[in-house]
């Protein structure tokens, strides 16, 4: 007999970029169906019309096509435009006396759930019988009405491939469950059934927290005589300190920087609102109450309104790990060690010896603790090592997603020099934040008021007077180039008897605007003699 063709798929839902969560998963179907030499699919689940967006969906391709995680179908399968293909299966269950309206609102339900909360037991959902009056009723009110399947009260079990065992749901826990919602879309426990089917899907991997929903998946499945694919379900990604790691982790972050930068400054609510274009009745409850959370763009504007750096916020999602400068491959081989071991005690990998080590045997059945640290310290060796061509094509990329750097007309051969003046650097931002003055024009140089008083006008003005000096040395200068401008500056230390530092630190806060700089004299050759010549008189300028 032979061997069926692996088939395996990532279904994400378009709410927004891509999770890191969701991309281990997607990697770990990539993986397996790369490895088996079968296929990887990619369904886009926008049921959800409120929240589902098509930019959404765009920001989700663009994650999977930075990581390198290609999709084998040229067509994408979106449910949204699938409503007929769901309409006919459940009127079909309809018609069979498998499923049936139900006309309850949601206030109704709640009632229900607290009603047995009350009573300490489980809410079981069973199906009611409406008489005529009711249902005229409730056409009278405008209602309208979900449609539940009806679970057939027997056992369903599964094995789980990552824990191994077979896993029983309690015959009193099996009830009724929505499967057309009252907007006419499907929920998400039908199309998932049925587009696995028609997909041809043979292995379901995901998250644990969807252990549950197998069960109702199983008693489709069966309904609608389709096979029953293989599931493994994923440990939970966590934070080091055992918390599940999610979106919530950064909008705490503004959140917590808000309520400081409103204490330090003695402001009000209603002040950041207006320095943030916000509205201040929902900012203040944002404020108050953890449960809730902006949006990216509100978030965007309370960090600038409080100057909170994105540099700052820990990194959830994917495109928040390409904008700070990662590597897609060194993300890749870090969320592969999140639950999945290769074993002989390996780390640093290619994905090419990913996909030849991985099996479903291997993940583990622990929870994962994702470490910034060590993902920080695989991408600084993975600079390290790279290949100056691989590197400039990075940070191309990372100011693709940066556009607001002033480093984005930069050449490939300017970039190869930054690359090369700040050497040891972890992330590629790094690179461009240390590296903007050079690109900034020289009349918009910003001189920071502690770098103006500590270097230039501290001890007498003595770096001040040293900058005059420089002035006139370097205008002379028979070649500027690297090299040749340190033989300058140390002779003139020499003849000075002044220490380097003494020197270089006023012609650096003179043409940067601080302390800190790329190697000076490269920064120097790399700004040639005409700009580097007008910063200094600028900085002169306003030193008088």
């Amino acid at each position: 007999m032979p061997v069926p063709k692996v088939v395996t798929r990532f279904a994400p839902s378009p709410t927004g970029y891509l999770h890191v969560g969701g991309a281990r998963t997607a990697l770990f179907c990539w993986l397996l169906a790369r490895h088996c030499g079968g296929e990887f699919l990619l369904r886009i689940e926008d049921t959800d019309l409120a929240r589902s967006t098509e930019q959404a969906t765009v920001q989700l391709l663009d994650d999977l096509r930075w990581l390198g995680l290609n999709w084998d179908n040229p067509q994408l399968v979106h449910q949204s435009q699938r409503t007929d293909v769901y309409n006919r299966l459940i009127d079909d269950l309809m018609a069979r006396g498998l499923a049936y309206e139900a006309w309850e609102t949601p206030q109704e339900l709640a009632a229900l759930r607290q009603e047995a909360e009350k009573q300490k037991r489980a809410f079981i959902y069973q199906r009611r019988n409406y008489s005529t009056d009711q249902l005229a009723q409730f056409a009278a009110q405008g209602r309208k009405a979900v449609v539940r399947f009806a679970t057939p009260v027997q056992p369903y079990s599964f094995h789980d491939a990552v824990l191994d065992k077979d896993i029983t749901q309690p015959i009193e826990e099996v009830q009724d469950f929505v499967i057309r919602k009252a907007d006419g879309m499907p929920t998400y426990h039908f199309a998932v059934v049925v587009d696995d089917a028609e997909m041809g899907v043979t292995h379901v991997l995901r998250g644990q927290e969807h252990t549950k929903n197998t069960f109702l998946h199983l008693a489709l499945q069966k309904a609608l005589g389709y096979a029953q694919p293989v599931y493994a379900h994923l440990p939970v990604i966590q934070n080091l300190d055992g918390s599940k790691m999610g979106k919530r982790d950064r909008d705490k972050k503004v959140r917590e920087r808000a309520q400081v930068w409103l204490k330090t400054h003695q402001k009000t609510v209603d002040d950041l609102a207006t320095a943030a274009a916000l509205d201040a009745p929902g900012l203040g409850v944002w404020i108050k109450d953890s449960k809730t959370q902006l949006d990216l763009d509100q978030q965007q504007a309370v960090m600038q309104a409080i100057h909170l750096k994105e540099s700052e916020l820990p990194e959830i999602l994917v495109n928040d790990f390409r904008r700070q400068g990662y590597l897609p491959e060194v993300l890749l081989n870090f969320l592969a060690l999140l639950g999945w071991s290769p074993g002989e005690d390996r780390e640093r990998m290619s994905i090419g010896e990913m996909v030849r080590l991985f099996e479903l045997k291997d993940i583990g059945k622990s929870n994962a603790k994702f470490s910034r640290d060590k993902l920080l310290s695989f991408n600084t060796d993975a600079v390290a090592e790279a290949d100056p061509n691989r590197l400039i094509a990075a940070f191309r990329d990372y100011l693709s997603v940066n556009p607001a750097s002033p480093l984005t007309p930069a050449t490939d051969a300017q970039l190869a020099e930054l690359l090369d003046m700040k050497k040891g650097f972890r992330l590629l931002r790094e690179v461009d934040e240390l590296s903007r003055f050079l690109f900034v024009p020289d009349d918009q140089i910003d001189y920071q008021p502690q770098a103006v008083e500590k270097v230039l006008k501290k001890e007498n003005n003595q770096g001040a007077s040293v900058l005059r000096d420089l002035r006139q040395l370097l205008e002379g200068s028979a070649t500027w180039e690297a090299g040749a401008l340190e033989q300058q500056v140390q002779s003139y230390c020499s003849e000075k008897n002044l220490a380097l530092g003494k020197v270089a630190q006023p012609l650096r806060v003179a043409v940067c605007g601080s302390t800190v700089s790329p190697p000076i004299f490269h920064s120097l050759a790399f700004l040639g003699r005409n700009r580097t010549l007008a910063r200094i008189d600028r900085c002169l300028t306003i030193l008088a």
